[in-house]
C-alpha cells in the first residue's frame, strides 16, 4: 500500500523526466566542445566503399537551434501544466476541467433550442417534429449501443417499443429511469425451490402463465413452487413495476427465449441488469426530449391526469399526529412537523393528501430551509429489493416535492442512521423533514 501513499514515485517521474531533458542538452554541448582526431582534410579516417569518406563537419545550426528551442520548450510546458508527477502546473489545467468548461459552453449554445421546448408536456413534445429530432440523434448517441438503433433492444437489454416495462412506461416512470438509472436483481432462488427436478417444474409454470411452450404435466406441478417466486412477481405473475419485477404472463424474457433451459438457468443463478444513470450528462431540458423520445416509440404509457382544481375555500390546516392506516393501504401522517409517508407492501405509491400533509414543508424551503427525504428499509424478505424498493418511495417522494415547485437543490436524499426499520408499516415508511 505504500505505493499508493507515499510520494515516491511522484519524485522518481519528476526526476527521469529533467534528466532526460537536462542531459540531451549536457549531450549537445559536450559534443560541440569535444575535438575528433582528423586528418588534414578534415576527414576521420573512416572510409567505406573504398572511397566514401566520413567528415567531422559540425552540427548545421539550423538543427542545433530546433533541439535547443524543443528542450526550452518541454521545460516550459512542464512548468504550465501537469507532467512532472503531481505537480499540476502554474496554471491549473485538468483534462476533466476543461471537459465541463466546454460541455457547458456547448449547452450555454444550445439552450435557446431547447427553450422552445420549455413547458411542453412528454406527450406535446411527442409530436414536436424538432424535438423529436433532438430525441433521436440523443438516443442514437447514447442508447442505441444497447437499445439498437430502432429501440427494438436485444438479449439482456429491453424493447423500448412495447408495452412492457418493468420500471413503469409512464412519462414520470421513464424519465426517473433514464435520469436515475436502475438496477434489477434476480437473486438464484434454486434453494428455495427444492430439487433439479422441482426447479424444471417451476420453470414449466412460468412458461405456463404466458402460454409458451410447456410441459404441462410439469407446470402443474410447479405450481406450488411458484409461491417462492410471488413476493416479486406477484401471485398472479403479473410483476411488481416498484421492484421491476416483469410481467411473466407476457412471454416477453429480456435475457433469452422463453424455453425451459433459460428459465431454469435464470431460477439456478440469477441474473442483475444495470441500467446506468444519465442525470450527470444530461441538461433537465435534455432528459425531458429524450423522455418524450422514448415515451413516444410505441410503448409508453399515458402519464396520470392532473387532478382537477379544488373550489377555493380556506386553506386547509396540516393533518394532526395519526398512527399508519390500518391494514396494508398507503397513508400520510405528521407527527412533530415530520411528515411520514406509509407505503403498500410492494408499492411505491404516495397515498391521498402528500399535498396537503407536505404544505409546511414547502413554507419551509421558501422561507430558506431544506427538506430532507430520508426512506427506510424493511429488515425482513429479501436485502438488496426491500433497498431498492426503498429508494423507488424516496424518490416519489422527492419528485412529489418537485411537481409542487420546490427546487431539486432544496431537496436532500439521505440515509437515516438507522436505516432499517423493522417489519410492518414503519418499516414501509419515507419520513421528510426541514433543516
Amino acid at each position: 500500500m505504500s505505493d499508493f501513499t507515499s510520494n515516491f514515485w511522484s519524485i522518481f517521474i519528476t526526476g527521469i523526466t529533467l534528466l532526460g531533458i537536462f542531459g540531451c542538452l549536457a549531450l549537445l554541448w559536450i559534443s560541440g566542445k569535444t575535438k575528433a582526431m582528423t586528418a588534414a582534410d578534415n576527414t576521420t579516417g573512416h572510409v567505406w566503399d573504398g572511397d566514401l569518406r566520413e567528415m567531422n563537419n559540425p552540427l548545421p545550426r539550423w538543427w542545433v537551434g530546433l533541439f535547443i528551442i524543443t528542450c526550452v520548450f518541454s521545460l516550459a510546458y512542464l512548468y504550465l501544466y501537469p507532467g512532472l508527477g503531481s505537480y499540476k502546473g502554474s496554471l491549473g489545467w485538468t483534462q476533466v476541467g476543461q471537459f465541463e468548461t466546454e460541455v457547458a459552453r456547448g449547452n450555454e449554445q444550445t439552450a435557446p433550442i431547447y427553450a422552445a421546448f420549455a413547458g411542453k408536456s412528454t406527450e406535446d413534445l411527442a409530436k414536436d417534429p424538432q424535438a423529436m429530432a433532438i430525441g433521436d440523434r440523443l438516443f442514437m448517441n447514447n442508447c442505441a449501443q444497447c437499445h439498437g438503433s430502432d429501440a427494438r433492444g436485444s438479449t439482456g437489454f429491453p424493447n423500448l417499443t412495447d408495452a412492457q416495462w418493468n420500471w413503469g412506461g409512464t412519462p414520470e416512470h421513464i424519465h426517473a429511469s433514464i435520469a436515475q438509472g436502475r438496477t434489477g436483481i434476480m437473486t438464484p432462488m434454486a434453494a428455495a425451490v427444492g430439487s433439479s427436478d422441482d426447479v424444471r417444474n417451476l420453470a414449466n409454470y412460468v412458461l405456463n402463465l404466458s402460454n409458451s411452450p410447456h410441459d404441462s404435466v410439469r407446470a402443474n406441478l410447479g405450481r406450488d413452487k411458484f409461491v417462492a417466486c410471488a413476493a416479486c412477481h406477484g401471485a398472479d405473475g403479473k410483476g411488481n413495476q416498484a421492484l421491476g419485477s416483469p410481467d411473466l404472463t407476457s412471454g416477453v424474457f429480456v435475457h433469452g427465449p422463453g424455453v425451459e433451459a433459460h428459465i431454469v438457468d435464470m431460477i439456478n443463478n440469477g441474473k442483475t441488469g444495470v441500467m446506468p444513470a444519465w442525470e450527470s450528462k444530461f441538461t433537465p431540458e435534455q432528459l425531458n426530449v429524450l423522455t418524450a423520445y422514448v415515451w413516444g416509440k410505441g410503448g409508453g404509457v399515458a402519464g396520470a391526469a392532473p387532478a382537477a382544481a379544488a373550489p377555493a375555500t380556506a386553506a386547509p390546516a396540516a393533518p394532526a399526529a395519526a398512527a399508519p392506516a390500518a391494514g396494508d393501504a398507503a397513508s400520510v401522517v405528521v407527527e412533530n412537523g415530520v411528515v411520514k409517508f406509509f407505503f403498500a407492501t410492494g408499492k411505491a405509491d404516495l397515498a391521498a393528501g402528500a399535498d396537503t400533509a407536505l404544505a409546511d414543508v414547502i413554507a419551509g424551503v421558501q422561507a430558506g430551509k431544506k427538506a430532507v427525504v430520508s426512506g427506510f428499509v424493511d429488515s425482513s424478505g429479501n436485502a438488496a429489493q426491500n433497498e431498492e424498493l426503498a429508494k423507488q418511495r424516496a424518490f416519489a417522494v422527492r419528485d412529489q416535492l418537485k411537481a409542487l415547485g420546490v427546487a431539486e437543490d432544496s431537496i436532500e436524499l439521505k440515509k437515516p442512521e438507522n436505516i432499517e426499520a423493522g417489519a410492518g408499516a414503519q418499516a414501509r415508511r419515507v419520513e421528510v423533514n426541514l433543516v
